[in-house]
């Protein structure tokens, strides 16, 4: 129960922690058993690494976007694996990184546009 609780607290932050599936994977597979297997959850090595991981992002990343500046150019950063994708609109001023849009495959539940 604990760990549903954790990633419900992350439902809305996700979309702001880069690679957030596939961090949480580890997590994911132990809490998505069917309900005779709940018993059987074990909390071993992989979960405590994707939790420490998860939770260190949410102290030290930023977790809001930044608003596109139109004198800058756009980078598109793509990223996949067998367990997810993700997509990131980004800029470079001033040398500092400024995300303003990232994007999943639940986006496309919500919206057609990036």
């Amino acid at each position: 129960p604990e760990a549903n609780k954790f990633l419900g607290a992350l439902s809305w932050y996700h979309k702001f922690l880069p690679q957030f599936a596939t961090i949480a994977a580890p997590i994911y597979a132990i809490t998505n058993l069917t309900k005779p297997n709940r018993k059987k959850i074990s909390w071993r090595e992989p979960q405590r690494q994707a939790f420490l991981q998860l939770k260190k992002f949410l102290i030290n990343s930023p977790l809001f976007l930044d608003f596109p500046n139109d004198n800058y150019p756009v980078i598109l950063t793509i990223e996949a694996s067998k367990l997810g994708i993700g997509g990131i609109l980004q800029q470079i001023i001033n040398g500092e990184t400024k995300k303003f849009k990232l994007s999943s495959p639940c986006d496309l539940l919500y919206s057609k546009k990036i």
